[in-house]
């Protein structure tokens, strides 16, 4: 007899431009392992070496400590499953509110500490099989063994072409998102130009949930990365910046007059 596999709220998010990250920067592990560590390890560190962690260094340990500290919290009223390698991250559980509340705080903590991030959501299944780590003196053996329809949705409507910081909608979730229409989450439409993708996507999560002071930075930090992002990846922080004009405004806060002014204001 099949069993039949119960469908699943499934979130994958994946670091912008990692691995040109990886190839353009050096890899110091221990340096990866002192800035994960506690902050006076990472300052000693900083001192000793006269050496700050480089781009790379950076972004990889702050994505693996945002991921922790959302799923410790998210922990305190959620039941979820998460699996994360590398760059990305794979989290299911069985309800839209606690995904989108997970998702939302996992996005803003990105942005506020200078981590590009994007996201898909979709509906699907989520089945985890086997998980083993054999680790010898001289060699090591790990396997992850996990799949689902949900896996595969998830991934598609993150690459699905859009471009920018995004939490971005797979057809497939649509029709519960719209039956929480009266909650306080917020769908926006993508742009009519980034609708015309392989997967159906054109609708996203509104994740721009800050008090003032956290907007200020997240604000920021944002121009910051914009600023520095090579030529290439400008086209993902111009994305981010419409997306962002449009959460802020879905909110009810005054449009951004200069997308590339560093501060931004409101009254609530």
């Amino acid at each position: 007899m099949m069993t039949t596999l119960q469908e699943k709220i499934v979130i994958f998010v994946d670091v912008l431009g990692f691995s040109n990250l990886t190839l353009e920067n050096s890899l110091d592990i221990e340096r990866i392992v002192d800035y994960e560590g506690p902050l006076d390890q990472i300052f000693s560190g900083i001192i000793i070496e006269e050496r700050k962690p480089n781009k790379l260094e950076e972004v990889f340990s702050k994505f693996h400590f945002i991921l922790q500290s959302g799923f410790n919290l998210a922990k305190l009223n959620s039941k979820f499953t998460s699996i994360t390698f590398s760059d990305s991250a794979y989290i299911s559980t069985k309800y839209l509110n606690d995904a989108v509340k997970i998702v939302t705080n996992l996005m803003c903590g990105f942005l506020r500490n200078k981590v590009p991030v994007r996201a898909g959501i979709a509906l699907g299944s989520f089945e985890t099989l086997r998980f083993k780590t054999d680790i010898k003196l001289d060699s090591g053996e790990h396997a992850s063994h996990f799949l689902g329809t949900g896996v595969v949705k998830a991934f598609h409507t993150e690459s699905c072409g859009i471009k920018g910081m995004r939490v971005l909608i797979h057809p497939s979730i649509e029709p519960l998102f719209e039956e929480l229409s009266n909650t306080e989450f917020i769908i926006q439409n993508c742009e009519s130009h980034e609708i015309n993708n392989s997967v159906g996507v054109s609708k996203e999560i509104n994740y721009w949930e800050y008090n003032i002071t956290d907007e200020k930075e997240a604000w920021r930090n944002f121009q910051e990365m914009w600023k520095d992002s090579p030529q290439k990846y400008l086209i993902h922080y111009e994305a981010t910046a419409n997306s962002i004009q449009k959460m802020r405004i879905a909110r009810g806060y005054p449009p951004i007059k200069n997308l590339k002014k560093v501060t931004i204001s409101r009254n609530k």
